[in-house]
This record gives structure tokens, C-alpha cells and sequence, in this order.
């Protein structure tokens, strides 16, 4: 049975750490590629309409988030000839947290993943789950990019080692980008520092 580790929090409640502080178990940014292809601006748009007229409201269920649809991102590709309105349906599943300046899963962050991969096994249909990771803005942006990166990756291995197919995973860390809530807040910090989940159903 796989371990992942809760570390003690060594940083206050920014994403900056010292480098030499804990992060020699967290894979290195330099071997990671972003695996996805940017839509075009038409596309985007068609996407945006598409889940606005086809998107179940959010129950209560398990992985799913409760929150506020959520436009599909920008990194996100859907082939054309997929975008008829009764095919496609887009998910935002439970965002994972992390504490400050950490790239590992805490013991809240590892309920919300067992969710979603409660989700993810029951509809057999999704065809694509896009993997994000998020930091807040604190630290350089070298840092950060690198951060997201490996948050996203934990993320991913976490699935996958749970029986998530990881062909159907597509990563990419967007950094301090992007962010979820305010940055000069102890808690809009804490909102950015997170995965986001997201699974794209195809029904043909």
C-alpha cells in the first residue's frame, strides 16, 4: 500500500521556502513537459457556450465541487468534430490543497483525491482529465513554475498508482497564474496553493 507523506510545516503561509528545506524528496521541474495544446479562440468560446447549456448542477456528490461552474481552461483540447452540444460534458472535481511551499499530499488532500477517484471509476465515459497545478504569488517565478509542476505530479501519481489510466491524465503547472482568491490574504494564499481536477465526458 502506497505512503505519501504529511510533512510538518516549515514555512509560514507563503509558498516560499528556503531551498534547502525538505524538498530534496520532490521531483525536479526540469524533466516535466506540458502536455497540452492550447485551443483556439473560436474553440474556447464554443467550449464555454457549450457547458453553460450542458452542465448538470452540481449535487453533493463525492469528488465532485461545490463551488461555481468553472469555464473550461485555456489549456485544455477538445478535438472539433467532439463539441456537439449532447457529447460534451465538462467536471470540476474537488481541488487538492497544499500546505505552504509543499509538494505533498496532507491527510485532507488525500480524502478529496480518494473522491475524486471514487468519481473517476464510476463514468466510465470521461475521455480526458486535465491535472493543474496552482502556487500563490509569493517567491520568484522560477520557483513557483517549479512548485505547480511537482504538485501536479503527485497529483497525477497519486491517480494512477489508485488504477486511473494515466493515458487519459494531461499535466501542467501554471505557477502563481491563474489564481483562485486574493494574494495579500493569509486565506486566499492557502485557495491558491492547490490542484485543480478537471473531467471531460464524451457522450456519443
Amino acid at each position: 500500500m502506497e505512503v505519501f507523506s504529511v510533512t510538518k510545516k516549515l514555512c509560514d503561509d507563503t509558498d516560499y521556502c528556503d531551498p534547502g528545506q525538505n524538498l530534496n524528496s520532490q521531483p525536479q521541474p526540469t524533466d516535466i513537459k506540458h502536455e497540452m495544446n492550447k485551443i483556439s479562440t473560436p474553440n474556447y468560446l464554443l467550449a464555454a457556450a457549450l457547458i453553460l447549456a450542458c452542465l448538470p448542477a452540481l449535487a453533493a456528490t463525492p469528488g465532485l465541487w461545490d463551488g461555481a461552474a468553472a469555464l473550461p481552461p485555456d489549456s485544455l483540447h477538445v478535438p472539433t468534430e467532439e463539441m456537439a452540444p449532447e457529447s460534451f460534458e465538462y467536471v470540476p472535481l474537488s481541488p487538492i490543497h497544499f500546505d505552504s511551499g509543499k509538494a505533498t499530499i496532507t491527510h485532507q488532500g488525500q480524502r478529496s483525491l480518494d473522491a475524486a477517484v471514487d468519481y473517476l471509476r464510476r463514468h466510465a465515459n470521461i475521455k480526458r482529465i486535465l491535472v493543474e497545478g496552482h502556487t500563490d504569488e509569493v517567491g520568484g517565478k522560477t520557483y513557483n513554475d517549479g512548485l505547480s509542476d511537482r504538485r501536479a505530479r503527485i497529483v497525477r501519481n497519486y491517480l494512477t498508482v489508485k488504477g486511473i489510466d494515466p493515458e487519459l491524465i494531461n499535466l501542467i503547472g501554471k505557477g502563481e497564474y491563474h489564481p483562485v482568491d486574493q494574494n495579500w490574504t493569509r486565506d486566499g494564499r492557502r485557495r491558491n496553493r492547490h490542484v485543480s481536477i478537471y473531467a471531460v465526458h464524451w457522450q456519443r
